[in-house]
């Protein structure tokens, strides 16, 4: 049923012009919304591997869909890897280690709190993962470039240098940057790799803004790798990117160190914290 005609406006002009300057909010599908509710749950470990999901009668009473909505989310996420649908068994929970792909690594990390040692552990992983795509491809770059591709890495370091201000643009002319290199690199599996990556500032803009906050510092990396691909060296291209890579992920690890478990705390700390709780 479409909304009721909204009366005649009568804002005052600065009014008039705030709201002009507003977009509609875009409306989340109400499919969009089970399946993140329940990929929330998978992930979460609150609905563990081998559970069984209630039947689909009981499952769009509990969350207030019909059944045509639920199905749809059910296929999501047995898209993404997280359910199976067995015939006899109903849909059960998967385990999502063995089955999901990449692409569930911004999920999984968008999913967590930067206070858990879960976020971080993940972030680690996503950032060896840059590691080892990053050196790879520079190295194959270096041995099958042409002239066209190093003017195209170039072009890409310039724009890099632009953004340094905002880090989800600088995230998004870095990740051009690495398939100016992949296609440098002559390699469609690198390329495919990347794009694992290739969503992130657009799906999980605050988590990008977190891994690069200092650009100013990133930046300065790539000058260098442009000539050491000119060089047609790939050992020296190589070392050169993981010794680069590694120092700046060790200083964004001191930057953002994980929590520290209770079980690890110094006992004075322990001491303090008891202290406080008796008198509460």
């Amino acid at each position: 049923m479409p909304d009721d005609p909204a009366p005649p406006s009568t804002s005052a002009p600065a009014d008039l012009q705030t709201l002009a300057t507003l977009a509609p909010v875009a409306r989340q599908s109400v499919v969009d919304a089970v399946a993140d509710r329940l990929r929330t749950e998978i992930l979460s470990g609150r609905l563990r591997p081998g559970t069984r999901l209630p039947s689909e009668r009981e499952l769009s009473l509990a969350l207030g869909v019909n059944r045509l909505t639920l199905r749809a989310s059910l296929a999501r996420l047995e898209a993404m890897g997280l359910i199976t649908t067995r015939h006899g068994a109903g849909t059960v929970v998967a385990s999502w280690r063995e089955r999901a792909g990449l692409e569930m690594l911004g999920t999984l990390v968008k999913g967590l709190k930067l206070a858990d040692p879960a976020w971080h552990d993940l972030v680690r992983s996503a950032l060896e993962l840059r590691r080892i795509l990053s050196v790879e491809a520079v190295a194959l770059a270096a041995e099958r470039h042409t002239p066209e591709d190093i003017d195209a890495i170039a072009t890409c370091v310039q724009v890099l240098q632009e953004h340094v201000d905002d880090p989800v643009a600088f995230a998004r002319a870095d990740l051009a940057l690495m398939r100016a290199i992949c296609k440098a690199a002559r390699s469609i599996g690198l390329e495919l790799f990347l794009n694992t990556f290739s969503r992130w500032p657009d799906e999980h803009p605050a988590l990008v803004a977190v891994l690069y906050d200092d650009t100013p510092t990133s930046v300065t990396i790539y000058p260098p790798v442009v000539e050491v691909l000119k060089s047609r060296n790939p050992e020296m291209a190589r070392t050169l990117v993981r010794r680069a890579l590694e120092s700046l992920d060790a200083a964004w690890t001191r930057r953002h160190p994980p929590p520290v478990a209770e079980s690890e705390q110094a006992p004075d700390v322990k001491v303090v914290k008891e202290k406080k709780e008796k008198r509460r």
